[in-house]
């Protein structure tokens, strides 16, 4: 019973740090394409400050349900703190980008929840905008080695005893 309570224990942590690190990166992107969306320029700073932490909630829920694939597909929850293969880290992105390129289209689209301005550069066909697509690339890949950084030092810290005022 202890063993699995530290699991879990483990589990919520990582989760914690996937969204978290996550959100962060993803605002600070999402902050910098600003200029690329119809309206933004104008709008108020508190209005974009909403927006950008809407739309970072968002896709740090993507790079969570991302991470859950690539973790269902391989069968191990803790995948970041081994040894990376190519087709963890292809399910990771693909399922990333997949749903970036689906909920991207709608937004501009259907959902009309927001537009790109002239200088967004799109990708043909489909016209979703290639910063947001770039963005899941960045982002992701800067994530999961802080994520992997900071999980290894977690787990060293435990191990140690958990006393920080030794540090």
């Amino acid at each position: 019973m202890h063993c699995s309570s530290r699991l879990s224990r483990r589990g919520w942590f990582l989760f914690f740090l996937i969204w978290s690190v996550s959100f962060l990166l993803h605002f600070f992107w999402e902050m910098i394409q600003v200029p690329f969306f119809t309206g933004m320029m104008e709008a108020s700073h508190g209005a974009v400050v909403w927006l950008c932490t809407r739309a970072a909630i968002g896709d740090a829920n993507i790079a969570l349900f991302a991470y859950g694939i690539a973790a269902a597909a391989t069968k191990d929850g803790f995948w970041i703190q081994g040894r990376w293969r190519r087709h963890v880290l292809g399910v990771y992105f693909a399922t990333g980008l997949l749903i970036t390129i689906v909920f991207e289209a709608w937004a501009t689209g259907a959902g009309q929840r927001w537009s790109y301005n002239d200088s967004m550069p799109l990708l043909p066909f489909i016209g979703t905008g290639i910063a947001p697509l770039v963005q899941w690339i960045i982002v992701p890949t800067v994530s999961l080695f802080g994520l992997r950084w900071l999980y290894r030092g977690w787990l060293d810290l435990r191990r140690q005893g958990g006393d920080y005022s030794r540090q």
